[in-house]
């Protein structure tokens, strides 16, 4: 896979010893995978950011597909 697109909205720093939590979900499986992540500080309890990527599926020898393959796309929850 090939990372083809990403976004990050930052809102609240993180600092290094601060513990935080990032949850991720499917948005779509095809044509192309996008995923989608918030990131939660829990030292400050505030939303630190929020992003999305976009993944192009590829074939054994790095051919990209012009959409996911059924294989992969049947093992995504999208939400």
């Amino acid at each position: 896979m090939f990372v083809v697109d990403a976004h990050c909205r930052y809102m609240a720093p993180v600092l290094y010893d601060h513990e935080v939590s990032v949850t991720a979900w499917f948005l779509a499986a095809s044509p192309l995978i996008r995923v989608a992540y918030d990131i939660h500080n829990l030292d400050t309890d505030r939303w630190s950011a929020r992003a999305t990527t976009v993944l192009a599926t590829t074939d054994t020898h790095d051919n990209l597909h012009t959409i996911t393959p059924d294989g992969i796309q049947t093992r995504l929850p999208v939400s």
